[in-house]
């Protein structure tokens, strides 16, 4: 099965006249992952970070959960270990998440030293929580908006230091390259003017994907575009078909998703049928508590027999003080609209979430083309497998954000004028077809959601194919919808490619998993999709063949 071909460029015909400027690291991104990486490579360089949005609008300035970090007395790291591997599914690559795990408890403490205002027992113990697939208690929070506090602390770091430079409302297109080296990215500043923005190293951080299922809990500039520039420049891509589907999602009146946190089911709250019946226990013995993806089958297989769009989570049978307490975000919004969580079950059902595959990277964030590194959501480090654990997502873009903005700083190359040749033939039309976000969102809900055969899988790659992977400069619109339809195909490729169900990617026609498939699936533009096995420590190794 062959990848999805792209042109090199997905502008066509390329922008002109183009400014050049130039630093020395380049950050796509700014999110927990983007100003990690960021602050930890202008301790000796100077740096641009490049935001799609206002700041600090980002998927972590969103994440209600917390971080997970041994920090407990009778916790270890190598308990946290054990956890990440359980909920992954067998496809984790155990040598990052032990670097993750051993990372993350003096992480937590420079967090906190920082001004992070993690929950506290007293003045001296953490208050640590409990979420799904973790078998302890050790989840650090502020409230629920532990995501919100921890970038509001990066942020303000990072427009406090003298050698970064913070470009927000710039919208990146198609990263730069030459002697088979990435020196930057074609971007439009907020003016409308095109520049060449040439670094020494580059750092995709961009976030997920989330966005292109409509209903999510993501940023609704989650498109994976950062995905797309790095898979047409040559950039490996891994296990992009594991989408994780949070169980418990609530639509407001306008139609947004909005997060009910893991940590509500971690604090007792109980999922029923609209009818009132609990369900998650004939389910899994974990019940409520069980990994991300076993609660959404089991709410999909409850509505499904209820004919129902959603069943309900509830947390009526605590103390008001209680859920007063642990989720004044959450109950402030449903408030909002009309709803008392204390008085009244609330409405949920599952959305997309988080996305596991990304682009390839080994432990420092490097990727397969030199000069190019990868960190966060946009990544794909193999810490999370085939099905992230709760509460392992900010930690990742900390502890790897770090990592990545480090080794950024060993890469040393000339910086020439970049010399962009279009390769593509003519298109017969740029222009994606009109509502194109909501047409992808129904296909993507539809062919590769929570349930997948491949028959939906083949039709919705038909049907995307003659929508269109090049756009004109003078519309920022369209190139936004080049770059989600790319990284839709992908994910087409991918689920259809892995003919087996594990962790969040589950097919009907192929519902159990096999050992041969335990194995990353690559793809790599234009080039026949393979499989790479587990515990890689660099993403240059040879494929398996296929």
């Amino acid at each position: 099965m062959l990848s999805p071909h792209a042109p090199r460029y997905a502008l066509d015909p390329l922008p002109q006249p183009v400014t050049t400027r130039s630093s020395t690291i380049l950050v796509l991104g700014a999110g927990a992952a983007g100003l990690s990486a960021a602050l930890a490579a202008a301790a000796s360089a100077d740096v641009f970070v490049l935001a799609r949005g206002d700041l600090p609008a980002s998927n972590s300035a969103l994440a209600q959960g917390g971080i997970a970090a041994a920090l407990d007395p009778s916790d270890t790291p190598a308990a946290h270990i054990a956890d990440t591997l359980i909920a992954g599914a067998g496809l984790c690559d155990e040598a990052a998440v032990t670097t993750l795990a051993y990372s993350a408890p003096a992480l937590m403490r420079e967090l906190a030293a920082a001004g992070v205002p993690f929950a506290r027992h007293g003045n001296d113990q953490f208050a640590l929580g409990l979420e799904g697939g973790h078998a302890t208690r050790r989840i650090l929070h502020v409230g629920d908006a532990t995501g919100l506090a921890v970038t509001g602390m990066l942020l303000a770091a990072a427009q406090a230091h003298p050698r970064i430079t913070l470009l927000a409302g710039w919208q990146a297109a198609d990263l730069l390259d030459a002697n088979g080296q990435i020196i930057g990215l074609l971007a439009r500043a907020p003016d409308g003017q095109w520049h060449h923005l040439l670094a020494q190293a580059t750092i995709i951080a961009s976030g997920g994907a989330g966005a292109l299922y409509g209903l999510t809990s993501n940023q609704p500039t989650a498109l994976g575009e950062g995905i797309a520039m790095a898979y047409r420049a040559g950039a490996e891509v891994a296990d992009m078909e594991f989408i994780q589907f949070h169980p418990t999602v609530y639509q407001t009146q306008s139609g947004a998703g909005f997060l009910i946190s893991e940590a509500t089911r971690g604090e007792g709250a109980i999922l029923r049928t609209p009818a009132g019946g609990r369900f998650m226990p004939a389910y899994d013995p974990r019940a409520e508590l069980a990994p991300r993806d076993i609660v959404t089958r089991g709410i999909y297989a409850a509505m499904s027999r209820a004919a129902s769009d959603h069943v309900l989570l509830d947390l009526t049978h605590l103390p008001r003080t209680v859920i007063e307490a642990h989720f004044p975000t959450i109950c402030a919004r449903l408030r909002s609209e009309g709803l008392d969580p204390a008085t009244k079950p609330i409405p949920v059902a599952p959305a997309a979430h988080y996305l596991m595959g990304g682009i390839r990277t080994n432990l420092d964030g490097a990727t397969n083309l030199p000069g190019l590194f990868a960190a966060g959501e946009a990544a794909c480090t193999g810490v999370h497998g085939a099905n992230r654990l709760a509460s392992n997502s900010l930690l990742e873009c900390l502890v790897f954000g770090r990592r990545a903005g480090l080794a950024a700083l060993h890469t040393t190359q000339a910086l020439p004028k970049p010399k962009l040749h279009s390769t593509s033939a003519p298109h017969p039309s740029l222009q994606p077809p009109t509502a194109w976000r909501e047409q992808l969102a129904a296909l993507m809900h539809h062919a590769a959601g929570p349930l997948r055969d491949g028959a939906n899988l083949r039709a919705g790659s038909e049907t995307l194919s003659p929508w269109p992977l090049q756009a004109s400069p003078e519309h920022p619109e369209y190139l936004t919808a080049a770059n989600a339809t790319l990284v839709a195909r992908m994910i087409l490729t991918a689920a259809l490619y892995r003919q087996e169900s594990r962790g969040g990617h589950f097919r009907s026609d192929f519902p159990q998993a096999h050992t041969h498939w335990q194995q990353h699936s690559i793809l790599r533009n234009g080039r026949k999709a393979s499989r790479v096995h587990l515990l890689h420590p660099d993403p240059t190794l040879a494929h398996a063949a296929d």
